[in-house]
């Protein structure tokens, strides 16, 4: 069973004033999301209980897994068990307070998560699997489709401001990009304000923000986190695990 976490020290900074927003809108959107339609949750990296002999008769943890809560989610599964999501049992965090041990630890889950994929994507093709397929679909959209994606987008936008390339839908790309923002921001308003305390007008401007800044940062986390597991492959160098620093 997994719980939600709440961030402590929302005030401290606007970058932790973005991460509050980023981790409510997860929590609710795809962990009690994916609960209530697939009965699927992912365990996070705190605020959750697991009986021991699980862990026991699974042979522990992978010790190559930096994500390891994301690892082990998919075993459990494919024992046959469920991890519920439940939202009454709530604890509260540190978040990083600054952008480069934000970048550090977000690394690390990117890069833990895509190890988490390529050693699970054989199982896409295997029906007895079918219970994590969804996922394993969720997660190769998030760090690859997605980020292809974005990148692409953002490269073709700054050659066309230069001038050096031209498009004939340059209108309905405008009308995409501005619903995009609408979506992004209505959504995730409406999401966040399912919590108390946080129905706050400032929470709007800070999202519409967020939009062309932090989101856009997920992008270069991502990609790092998927050049250094390459990087690690090709050169056969050991996983090192990076505690995120506390203040």
């Amino acid at each position: 069973m997994i719980g939600k976490f709440r961030t402590r020290n929302r005030n401290a900074s606007l970058l932790t004033r973005f991460i509050n927003i980023e981790t409510l809108s997860f929590q609710w959107m795809a962990q009690a999301g994916r609960w209530k339609l697939f009965k699927l949750c992912t365990i996070p990296g705190t605020n959750f209980i697991m009986r021991r002999e699980i862990i026991e008769q699974i042979g522990g943890w992978d010790v190559k897994a930096i994500a390891e809560d994301t690892e082990i989610s998919f075993r459990i599964y494919m024992m046959g068990y469920r991890i519920k999501f439940q939202p009454k049992s709530v604890t509260w965090e540190q978040e990083p307070q600054t952008l480069k041990v934000w970048f550090k630890q977000r690394t690390r889950w990117a890069k833990g998560n895509i190890y988490v994929i390529v050693k699970n994507l054989p199982l896409l093709f295997d029906r007895s699997a079918k219970r994590i397929h969804f996922d394993l679909l969720y997660f190769l959209s998030i760090y690859f489709l997605l980020l292809t994606s974005l990148i692409l987008s953002d490269a073709l936008l700054i050659l066309y401001a230069l001038g050096l390339v031209h498009t004939t839908i340059a209108g309905l790309s405008s009308f995409l990009w501005l619903l995009a923002i609408i979506l992004f921001v209505t959504s995730t308003f409406i999401t966040i304000i399912t919590e108390k305390g946080e129905m706050r007008l400032s929470n709007l401007w800070i999202i519409m923000l967020m939009y062309i800044t932090y989101c856009q940062l997920w992008m270069v986390v991502a990609a790092n986190g998927l050049y250094n597991y390459f990087k690690d492959l090709i050169f056969k160098r050991e996983v090192k695990w990076y505690k995120t620093e506390r203040y």
